[in-house]
């Protein structure tokens, strides 16, 4: 979306409608998608533990198809709040994204391979945005302008959709291409149960101290996140002074960088446990610390350079991304680590903290720049800020984290909680019986 704003908005086009857009309705637009992502989260991941991430992840996927298709005819009837409300329904929708994923994950990957094929999963998600960015610039740089991004993007959705639909299962013994040997394999490696045989142990979750140390530190993963995803195509256009078609290619080189540090660092992570050369707590810790103290370092090192430096900003940008991929065997595994049953409800709700960050990211940078984007002495205030909040969620990570599965993931907690109060109370009625006596 970072790039095709930059589209809508680029004068220089005569042949195309564009719109005079400042950078303030520009940071509303963009942000406007994590409104509803944000307030989605929660039920997204209640309603993917109860219906399964298959159907969930495939109404988001249609909805978006139908909103990206129409949205060039809307915004020219309704302007820019029209594109708000648009990506506030995409934002309801892709929240659903992550404790859907999460949720199929807890059901489908074994312990001894969650590390590895988790890295594999959610590295598309780099990729998406190593093929979208390129192909936006160029899409953008045809006669047909920005409107091409959104129907190129509505075709490939509703072509995923179809391949979703018919290759999906919510769990292993539900796959129409599944033998039997396959499926008794991963059942064998899993501790999970049906989700309509769970009831959610709220009280206990909201208690555990690990899962609020994740929390911090998913704050500031996804502020770093955000703040590349929507404000790099502008920083290397305005800022570092790189073409729209160019810049957009270039945008999506540290993605690249972020996937292969994705893949990598989950790989050999699942090989350090597995060997039992470190406990699987140290290797979220390490990880972790090297995901987020390298990128602190990158944005450090990015605040100093400008449009005279180039291809040094470019290659730090590269090299900051692939470390922030490290993350991918750190705290982003620790859902599934403390609670595989509930790894989709546990992350929801991780994510709706995290996604209040994402809503002030956009808007926050905008009033940062002042609407003057060329400005780099101003950009190094965004990324000095973002690289200490890094730091700091790093650093409760490292204090309070941990990788033990936590008693209330047992599918039978609440039932077991509530037999023992039954048989503590009438005991403590006797005794209280015998004193009087």
């Amino acid at each position: 979306m970072g790039v095709a704003v930059l589209a809508m908005t680029d004068g220089s086009r005569d042949d195309i409608e564009t719109y005079k857009w400042d950078k303030k309705t520009q940071g509303i637009i963009l942000s406007s998608f994590f409104w509803g992502y944000t307030v989605m989260q929660i039920p997204a991941g209640i309603l993917s533990k109860r219906y399964g991430g298959k159907s969930i992840l495939l109404i988001s996927l249609l909805t978006n198809t139908v909103i990206c298709g129409l949205l060039p005819t809307l915004v020219k009837i309704w302007g820019w709040p029209i594109v708000c409300v648009c990506r506030v329904i995409m934002g309801l929708t892709q929240a659903c994204l992550f404790p859907a994923t999460h949720t199929l994950l807890g059901r489908w990957l074994p312990k001894q391979e969650r590390t590895s094929y988790s890295g594999i999963v959610y590295g598309g998600t780099q990729i998406g945005i190593i093929i979208a960015m390129p192909i936006s610039g160029l899409l953008a740089d045809t006669k047909y302008g920005w409107k091409s991004i959104f129907y190129t993007v509505s075709a490939t959705m509703l072509v995923t959709a179809g391949v979703w639909s018919f290759f999906a299962a919510n769990m292993p013994r539900e796959h129409r291409m599944m033998t039997e040997q396959e499926r008794h394999y991963i059942e064998r490696g899993l501790n999970t149960v049906e989700a309509k045989a769970l009831r959610t142990p709220w009280r206990h979750i909201f208690q555990t101290r690990a899962l609020w140390a994740i929390m911090v530190t998913h704050i500031g993963s996804s502020v770093s996140f955000v703040l590349f995803f929507v404000d790099l195509p502008t920083y290397i256009e305005r800022g570092l002074k790189i073409s729209l078609k160019n810049s957009a290619v270039l945008s999506a080189l540290p993605y690249l960088g972020m996937w292969i540090g994705n893949i990598s660092s989950t790989y050999i992570c699942e090989k350090i446990y597995n060997r039992n050369y470190w406990s699987l707590l140290t290797c979220r810790k390490v990880f972790n610390s090297i995901s987020f103290f390298g990128l602190s370092i990158g944005l450090i090192v990015l605040a100093f350079l400008g449009p005279e430096n180039k291809s040094l900003a470019i290659i730090t940008l590269v090299m900051s991304l692939f470390l922030s991929g490290f993350s991918a065997a750190g705290f982003l595994m620790s859902f599934l680590d403390l609670s595989p049953n509930y790894a989709g409800v546990t992350l929801s709700l991780s994510n709706a903290a995290a996604n209040f960050g994402s809503i002030l990211t956009p808007i926050g940078t905008s009033l940062v720049l002042k609407n003057d984007p060329t400005d780099t002495s101003r950009w190094l205030i965004v990324f000095l800020s973002t690289a200490l909040l890094c730091v700091i969620a790093n650093c409760v990570f490292l204090m309070f984290a941990s990788s033990t599965q936590v008693e209330w993931d047992d599918p039978n907690f609440i039932e077991k909680t509530m037999a023992d109060k039954e048989e503590v109370i009438p005991a403590l009625k006797t005794v209280k019986e015998d004193a009087e006596r």
